[in-house]
């Protein structure tokens, strides 16, 4: 159920939030290329842009990797191009990458998750800058060209949005990866309480990924539902099979329901 619900939920998120967005921008919509005297209205380009960001969230759930790469795409565009930053009337466009770090933190392999994070808080940083300091942008009347001066005002302000902008991100994705590591709980195997001797020599992480191969899991689903790389758990299950004397995971599973050792558990 949740599998799908990362591929079809994250769309209509996306639809129902840029529908909002439109609904409160559209009035302000000028149709040709404002300056930054213009501070105050929404163009066509900032629309396309908003459009970038429906389909980024749209992605997240089915296509993390190409969801990221266009964010990086759309966030870049906005810093070297005036016109397809948002105004300070409709910075509530962002809003609608709010659920991303969320869906992308149960969507991506475990082996990209730390490289995601990472990269979603450097593009909350630049939201922020982008938010509160127009000389960030190349283009424009005060672009880095001309270079608009800083003042105590302006760092101030931009520092509180960035810092803004990073929290939220940092609060959206624990959320994701709180849900996963629930769901997570409710669906591995478990071990009995009482372990036979002949596994004593086993670690805890070991004797999870010992519960997991033998209710019949891929190294793909013990990676994602153990939170650890496929690379991580084809060494377990090595070290597994060397200290009980088996040679395959056939013989492990064989070894685990003969013995009584794991009980599959499911939630109702």
């Amino acid at each position: 159920m949740w599998k799908r619900l990362l591929v079809f939920g994250p769309p209509v998120l996306a639809l129902v939030l840029l529908a909002a967005w439109w609904a409160t921008q559209r009035t302000g919509v000028v149709s040709g290329v404002p300056t930054r005297d213009d501070t105050f209205l929404t163009n066509p380009y900032a629309v396309l842009v908003m459009i970038g960001y429906a389909v980024v969230l749209g992605l997240s759930g089915s296509r993390p990797r190409e969801s990221l790469m266009l964010l990086m795409v759309l966030v870049g565009a906005q810093l070297l191009f005036w016109p397809a930053r948002f105004s300070q009337s409709s910075w509530v466009g962002y809003l609608i990458l709010l659920p991303l770090p969320a869906v992308l933190s149960r969507s991506v392999p475990a082996v990209a998750r730390a490289r995601t994070s990472v990269l979603l808080r450097i593009t909350s940083v630049a939201i922020g800058t982008l938010l509160t300091i127009p000389a960030l942008s190349v283009s424009g009347r005060w672009g880095l060209v001309n270079g608009q001066p800083w003042g105590v005002d302006v760092a101030v302000n931009a520092f509180t949005w960035v810092v803004i902008c990073v929290a939220a991100t940092a609060v959206s994705w624990r959320t994701g990866r709180a849900h996963q590591v629930r769901e997570a709980e409710l669906t591995a195997t478990v071990l009995p309480v009482a372990v036979p001797e002949s596994v004593g020599d086993l670690s805890t992480r070991e004797r999870e990924i010992f519960a997991l191969v033998a209710d019949g899991r891929s190294n793909a689903d013990i990676a994602q539902a153990a939170f650890i790389s496929e690379a991580t758990v084809k060494t377990h299950v090595s070290n597994i099979l060397a200290k009980l004397g088996l040679s395959s995971r056939s013989e492990l599973i064989a070894f685990a329901y003969r013995t009584g050792l794991v009980a599959p558990f499911r939630s109702p």
